[in-house]
């Protein structure tokens, strides 16, 4: 957490931090985190067995990380139902332009060969044709994200709209800043959506 907290002081200030934005925030995602499923869900799981920092900021970060995992371990469902391991997964990710393939590769540490692989069998398949998405792949594609969706709902509901809507505004200047400083890498699967364009 030090480094997570040294993070945030860097690209937000004491002044965010020291806020009343920081703890209502934190509020917030506690609430909708501790709405999470937690069966066949174990980052999610991981993580919300862990103690929330006293720090808002650390709080909210503990959460958020929280969310992100529940949509994460939910994600993995839905490629795994769909018999699609990591690397494919990716190559779909890139293939439906959402990922850069070289960001991939050195985040992941796959090779060409394993890549290449991939994509011989999303061929195979019928999911791609010349590394690009074919309409039965874009179908998979939107099919495996709105499971995603469906799946990751579930603490957002608990949360209510009004809720969802107060986080949104309350975390519209963190992710400014995060993108302003060039904290979010560009190619990155995980998106740091533009609030602003909701």
């Amino acid at each position: 957490l030090a480094g997570v907290d040294a993070a945030v002081r860097r690209v937000l200030g004491g002044e965010w931090t020291a806020s009343d934005d920081a703890p209502e925030a934190a509020e917030l995602a506690t609430t909708a985190a501790a709405a999470v499923d937690l069966p066949g869900r174990p980052l999610a799981a991981a993580n919300a067995g862990l103690a929330l920092p006293d720090e808002p900021h650390l709080a909210l970060w503990q959460a958020l990380t929280t969310l992100r995992e529940h949509r994460g371990d939910g994600h993995t469902v839905a490629l795994v139902q769909r018999e699609v391991d990591g690397v494919a997964a990716h190559v779909l990710a890139v293939a439906a332009g959402r990922a850069d393939r070289a960001w991939l590769l050195k985040s992941r540490g796959w090779d060409d060969a394993a890549w290449d692989a991939a994509v011989a069998r999303l061929t195979d398949r019928g999911w791609l044709a010349d590394d690009e998405l074919t309409p039965e792949g874009l179908a998979m594609v939107t099919a495996i994200e709105a499971d995603t969706d469906r799946l990751a709902l579930g603490p957002w509901a608990a949360l209510g709209d009004t809720g969802c809507d107060r986080l949104v505004e309350l975390l519209r200047p963190v992710r400014r800043a995060v993108v302003a400083a060039g904290e979010w890498p560009a190619g990155n699967p995980i998106g740091a959506p533009d609030p602003d364009l909701r």
